[in-house]
């Protein structure tokens, strides 16, 4: 039996509540419950061998405007690295004695660019050296390799190198600064709720702070790592 406009519209809200969960989770200080968010992505805007993306098989009375995502990404022409839309800061670790340094999502309004669904999804969020990740490649590896959904015994060589930090910034004491597989992910959930919120399809308030608030533990300030490095003598931008 096919399923009612109801189910549709009630399933679709639950997808959405519960991508604020997992962001909420994430800003509270359990950022690895950020990883919840990735199977529910994977329903809304994955292609699979079967079937068609959730956005597009919702009933009519539900408008997507597939003009009109959130892209927090810019990158120059010629770049031969570019950092992510995240910062890099401190954090206490779990017995609050030494700060442990991590990358936290950009948040910042004033990044925003509206692209459209396509270019977004298949947008790079993080470019280092000729290797990159787009959105729907970090989302599935999350879900289907990292626990998201599904737990492999082994990585995909490319996002390893992401998880375990070789895609990082080296502190000054030649350690990397973790964490930019959730950081990622947790922007591109930013993006998805700032998305849907403009469509006016939010089930419930979405808030976010510029790590002044939910982030209250934290124990230094935080410096902008979005770099673009290009070889380039004159810049222009594309958004991602």
């Amino acid at each position: 039996m096919p399923k009612t406009h109801q189910e549709l519209r009630d399933n679709f809200n639950d997808h959405l509540s519960d991508l604020i969960l997992a962001a909420n989770q994430y800003d509270a200080g359990n950022r690895r419950r950020i990883k919840l968010a990735s199977p529910i992505l994977r329903t809304l805007f994955y292609k699979q061998r079967y079937g068609e993306i959730m956005i597009k098989i919702l009933p009519p009375e539900i408008s997507i405007d597939f003009e009109s995502f959130a892209s927090s990404v810019s990158i120059a022409n010629d770049t031969v690295l570019y950092g992510g839309p995240v910062l890099n800061g401190q954090v206490p670790d779990s017995d609050f004695k030494k700060p442990k340094k991590i990358y936290l999502p950009l948040f910042s309004t004033e990044s925003i660019h509206w692209i459209s669904f396509d270019h977004w999804w298949n947008g790079r969020i993080l470019y280092v050296n000729g290797e990159g990740f787009k959105r729907w490649e970090l989302v599935r590896y999350m879900a289907n390799q990292d626990g998201g959904a599904h737990e492999d015994l082994a990585l995909d060589e490319k996002y390893s190198k992401l998880k375990r930090n070789l895609f990082s910034m080296e502190d000054n004491n030649g350690g990397h600064y973790k964490e930019l597989n959730l950081a990622l992910l947790r922007q591109i959930v930013h993006e998805t709720l700032l998305s849907f919120d403009k469509m006016n399809l939010l089930p419930e308030t979405y808030t976010f702070s510029n790590h002044d608030s939910n982030f209250s533990n934290n124990t230094a300030n935080f410096s902008i790592s979005q770099m673009n490095i290009s070889m380039g003598k004159s810049q222009t931008f594309e958004y991602y």
